[in-house]
C-alpha cells in the first residue's frame, strides 16, 4: 500500500508565518486612529499628500502628475518624491476595487502598509539565513522585527508614507547582495542585485546610496585579488544602467534635464553609470599600483560633478538646514538621548537596544576587519552604515533597524558553531537579554494610544478643512496657512497652498521663509505683501492654562513667539479684524471658556482693490 507523503513547511516558513502574524497584529493597532466620524484618514502629515496623489491617480491613471501647480503657489512645484511609489500604490488600490474588496479606495489604501510587513519579514528571514543563522536566532530576529515600534510606525495601518517601502528596498538590496557575495560568479545573482538597486530610486530618490556598500565590498575584494568574474560584473553593470534608465524615462525631472539628488533626475543616471563603470573596472583589471592610481583618478573626476549635490545632501542629513528642526522625524536620536524626556522617548521607540548602538557599531567595524575576506563583509559594512544613518535622524531608522539586533545574533550564532555543546545556554541567555531589552516596548510603546491621524491638532481642525473645501469648490484660490496645514488643505480642497511640509529643495525653504514673514506681519501688511492670497487660515498649535490664572490661557503657534497675524486674526475679536477679511468658519472650545482655536477668512477682492 502506497503511503502519501505529508508536506511539512520548513522552519523558515513557520517562523515567517508566526512572526508575520505578530507583526500584522501589532501594526493593526493603529486602525482606530484612521477612523473619524465614518471617514478613513491617513496617519501622518506626509501620508495625506501621498493619499491625495494616489487617490487622484486611482480616479484617472492618465492624469498622474509629477508637477503640482497647487503647492508652493503661485508658481507650483515639481514633487520631491519620485513617481514609482505613488503610482504603484494607485494600481494596487485599483486592483482592490476591481476585486470588490471595497468601494472606498481609502479603505483599501490604509491596509497596504500593514500587508507589506509580510514582505519585510520574508526578506529579513532570507538575510538571516544567508548569514548562516540557525533556526532559533532566526526566530529571534523575526520577533525583534515584529515587535519593534519602528516597524509599527512604518507599517502601521494608515501609514501611507513611503518609508516602509524604503525599508523593504533596504532589506531586498542586502538579501540580493549577500547572495552575489556568496556566489560572485553567478550572473543571475548579479542581475537580481542590479535590478533591486536600479529600481530603488523610483521608491525614494535617496536610495541611490544603497549602491555604496556594494562598491565598498567590491573594492575590498578587488584589493584582495578576489573580484567577481568579469562576465558577472558586466551583467551587473548593464542591468543596473538599464533598470535605472527604465525608471528615469517616466520621470519629469529627468525629461526636463535636471541634475538634482532630490529629484529623480540625470543625477541618478550619473550615479548608476559611475557605479557600473567602477564595478566593470574592478572586474576587468587586476590590482596593481597602476590600476589603483587609475581608479583613484577616475573616482576623483567622477565626484567633481556631484560635489554641490553632496554638500546639500550632507546638510540635509545632518539637519543643519534652517526649518528642519520644525519636523519631528528630522531630529537626531543622539541629541534626544541627552535630554531626560528625549531619552525616555527614544528608549520606547527603539528599545534599550539603542543604548547598545555605539557598541554595536564598534562590533560591526571590528567584524568588517575580521571578515574582510568573508562573503558576509557586505552585511557588516551595511550594518555599520545603517547605524550611522540611524543616528542622524529619526526618519533614517529603516536603514539601521535590523542592525540594532542582527549583529549580536550573528555573533551568538557563530559562537555556538564553535561551542555547539553550549547552544541551549547561549540561545536561552540571548532570548532573555532581548526580552529585557524590549521591556519598555512591550509594556508601553506597542499599546500606547495614537491620536487620530497621528496629529494632536487634526481632530480639532478637521471641521475647518471641510469649510475650506466647500469654499474652494465654489471659488478656488491660494491659502495662506502654516506649513503643517499644507498637506491637509491640499487633501481636502482644490485650493493652492504656499507652503507645506516638503522641506528639501531651495524653493521649499524659500516658501517657509516667506510664510514666516507673512505671519510675522500684520493683517494689513499681508494685504499689501501677498495680493495673490484668497484665504487665510490661522490656528494655534497648543492652548493651555497660564501659570497665572488671571492671565487665562497661553497660546503657542507654529512659528516662534506669537505671530502678529495671529494676534490680528485669531486673538482679537472678529469686530476688530480688518473689513477685507470675511470670516468663513472658526473653531472654539466651549468647555474652555469658549476660547478661539482656529479661524478661516476669505479676502474680499473689491475691498482690496479699494485700498
Amino acid at each position: 500500500m502506497l503511503q502519501m507523503k505529508t508536506w511539512r513547511p520548513s522552519a523558515s516558513v513557520v517562523i515567517w508565518l508566526v512572526a508575520s502574524f505578530i507583526a500584522v497584529a501589532s501594526c493593526s493597532l493603529f486602525f482606530y486612529a484612521t477612523q473619524l466620524d465614518g471617514e478613513y484618514v491617513p496617519l501622518g502629515n506626509d501620508s495625506f499628500y501621498h493619499a491625495r496623489r494616489i487617490l487622484d491617480t486611482v480616479r484617472d491613471p492618465g492624469a498622474f502628475y509629477q508637477f503640482d501647480a497647487k503647492i508652493h503657489a503661485p508658481e507650483g512645484s515639481l514633487l520631491p518624491w519620485p513617481w514609482g511609489y505613488d503610482y504603484l500604490m494607485a494600481q494596487i488600490v485599483r486592483g482592490g476595487l476591481a476585486l470588490g474588496l471595497s468601494t472606498d479606495p481609502m479603505a483599501i489604501l490604509i491596509w497596504i502598509p500593514t500587508a507589506a510587513v509580510l514582505i519585510a519579514m520574508a526578506l529579513l528571514i532570507v538575510v538571516a539565513r544567508r548569514l548562516g543563522l540557525s533556526t532559533w536566532p532566526t526566530a529571534l530576529a523575526a520577533l525583534c522585527l515584529a515587535l519593534a515600534p519602528t516597524t509599527q510606525f512604518l507599517f502601521g495601518t494608515g501609514q501611507i508614507d513611503h518609508h516602509y517601502a524604503e525599508m523593504i528596498m533596504v532589506l531586498a538590496a542586502l538579501a540580493a547582495g549577500l547572495r552575489w557575495c556568496a556566489a560572485p560568479n553567478d550572473r543571475w545573482a548579479a542581475v537580481r542585485l542590479a535590478a533591486v538597486l536600479g529600481i530603488a530610486p523610483a521608491i525614494h530618490n535617496g536610495l541611490f546610496i544603497l549602491q555604496v556598500p556594494i562598491l565598498a565590498v567590491l573594492f575590498v575584494r578587488w584589493l584582495q585579488g578576489h573580484a567577481p568574474a568579469r562576465r558577472s560584473v558586466l551583467w551587473f553593470a548593464v542591468v543596473l544602467v538599464a533598470m535605472t534608465t527604465a525608471i528615469l524615462v517616466p520621470s519629469q525631472a529627468f525629461r526636463e534635464g535636471r541634475f538634482e539628488f532630490y529629484a529623480l533626475s540625470w543625477f541618478h543616471g550619473y550615479i548608476a553609470v559611475c557605479t557600473a563603470l567602477v564595478a566593470t573596472f574592478l572586474g576587468s583589471f587586476a590590482r596593481s599600483r597602476r590600476t589603483l592610481l587609475a581608479l583613484a583618478i577616475v573616482a576623483v573626476i567622477s565626484l567633481l560633478p556631484i560635489l554641490a549635490q553632496v554638500r546639500m545632501a550632507s546638510a540635509f542629513v545632518a539637519g543643519t538646514l534652517k526649518w528642519l528642526d520644525a519636523i519631528a522625524e528630522m531630529k537626531s536620536p543622539v541629541d534626544a538621548a541627552f535630554t531626560p524626556e528625549g531619552a525616555l522617548i527614544i528608549t520606547q521607540i527603539y528599545s534599550y537596544l539603542i543604548w547598545l548602538a555605539p557598541a554595536t557599531f564598534l562590533l560591526c567595524v571590528v567584524q568588517c576587519w575580521r571578515e574582510r575576506q568573508s562573503e558576509r563583509l557586505l552585511f557588516w559594512v551595511s550594518a555599520a552604515a545603517g547605524l550611522a544613518l540611524l543616528s542622524t535622524q529619526i526618519r533614517m531608522h529603516y536603514f539601521g533597524d535590523y542592525a540594532l539586533y542582527l549583529p549580536w545574533l550573528v555573533v551568538a550564532n557563530d559562537y555556538v558553531r564553535v561551542q555547539p555543546h553550549r547552544a541551549k545556554t547561549v540561545f536561552l541567555l540571548t532570548s532573555l537579554a532581548l526580552v529585557m531589552l524590549y521591556v519598555p516596548v512591550l509594556r508601553h510603546q506597542l499599546v500606547a494610544p495614537v491620536v487620530t491621524a497621528n496629529d494632536g491638532t487634526f481632530k480639532d481642525t478637521r471641521p475647518i478643512y471641510a469649510a475650506l473645501g466647500k469654499a474652494c469648490a465654489e471659488d478656488p484660490g491660494i491659502v495662506l496657512a502654516d506649513n503643517n496645514a499644507g498637506h491637509y488643505i491640499r487633501y481636502y480642497s482644490d485650493c493652492s497652498v504656499i507652503v507645506d511640509n516638503f522641506l528639501l529643495t531651495p524653493q521649499d525653504f524659500a516658501k517657509m521663509d516667506r510664510v514666516a514673514q507673512l505671519f510675522a506681519g500684520s493683517a494689513q501688511q499681508v494685504l499689501r505683501a501677498a495680493p495673490e492670497v484668497k484665504y487665510v487660515l490661522v490656528r494655534a498649535l497648543d492652548i493651555h492654562r497660564a501659570a497665572d490664572p488671571s492671565k487665562g490661557y497661553d497660546y503657542s503657534f507654529f512659528y516662534d513667539g506669537t505671530p502678529q497675524l495671529a494676534i490680528d486674526l485669531l486673538l482679537s475679536p472678529v469686530t476688530r479684524v480688518p473689513p477685507e477679511y470675511v470670516l468663513i468658519d472658526e473653531i472654539r472650545f466651549p468647555g474652555a471658556d469658549n476660547i478661539t482655536y482656529a479661524r478661516l477668512y476669505k479676502l474680499q477682492p473689491s475691498a482690496r482693490v479699494g485700498k
